[in-house]
């Protein structure tokens, strides 16, 4: 018995460094494929950039609005309520919207927030007062705040506040059709952008809840150039207009939201503000 223990022995003292030897060539051999994954994602990531309008030209944007009317269909694809929806971001820290998209017994909403006076507030149809946060203090930090934010990484892939780091790049398809995927992290959260391989345009982005699962997919089509940027003109299947650095006015971020001032109280002069 005691010669068996002291050859099992002797084999483990020669065998530990052999495996150790083996795990560790594992593991410097994933960190290469790793690497180099990632200097292909920031290769590709590069073009991406480029083919949306250059990094100086996205840089300079601080502000973009949205339009687009949504379209709410029931089980049977019966359109049971379509609404206007209108959306301006103040970059890095003010929204205001208009938002008509749901259907009863969803409300209209108008919305503003202002993370530099740490005000949040919504109006909403047939109330008689806004109601109104302190964004710091609340949930709503995470639902606009990150709203903010989530417009610069969907629609323009960098800006001077938000900034994707590309971590990895694979192959995949859409519509039989193949695509780069460019994974990336924007402030911890994981983002995965399906782009063109002969435009190199985001056909797709899809955002990740920090548990992994898929929080929302959005796919892009029909390209215009707005301001030396391009911007998807249709989204899913309905379309979507761009303003990038509309005039605005400053009101609509101080002033509680109005429903009687409409959609478009966020221009300047609007006759309909109050």
């Amino acid at each position: 018995m005691k010669v068996k223990q002291s050859l099992l022995s002797t084999f483990c003292l020669f065998c530990f460094p052999a495996v150790l030897c083996v795990q560790v060539t594992v593991a410097a051999e994933q960190a290469k494929s790793q690497d180099e994954s990632r200097q292909k994602a920031e290769a590709v990531w590069e073009q991406a950039v480029v083919a949306k309008g250059g990094r100086e030209r996205l840089h300079q944007i601080d502000s973009l609005l949205l339009s687009y009317r949504e379209t709410v269909r029931n089980f049977l694809g019966i359109v049971v309520h379509r609404g206007d929806v209108e959306r301006l971001y103040v970059f890095p820290d003010k929204s205001w919207s208009w938002d008509d998209g749901l259907p009863p017994p969803f409300n209209l909403t108008v919305s503003m927030f202002n993370l530099e006076r740490n005000i949040s507030c919504s109006m909403y149809a047939g109330a008689a007062s806004p109601k109104c946060t302190k964004p710091k203090d609340g949930t709503s930090f995470f639902s606009q705040g990150e709203g903010v934010a989530r417009v610069q990484y969907l629609y323009l892939l960098e800006t001077r506040w938000v900034t994707p780091a590309p971590m990895s790049l694979r192959r995949d398809s859409i519509a039989l059709k193949s695509v780069d995927v460019v994974q990336t992290q924007v402030a911890g959260r994981r983002v995965d952008y399906y782009l063109d391989r002969k435009t190199h345009l985001p056909k797709r982005v899809v955002t990740f809840f920090e548990s992994g699962r898929v929080w929302e997919t959005f796919d892009f089509s029909d390209y215009v150039t707005i301001n030396g940027i391009q911007m998807p003109s249709v989204q899913k299947r309905g379309k979507i207009n761009f303003q990038i650095n509309p005039a605005y006015t400053d009101n609509i971020f101080t002033n509680p939201p109005s429903i009687e001032a409409g959609p478009k109280a966020w221009q300047p002069g609007n006759r309909s503000r109050t």
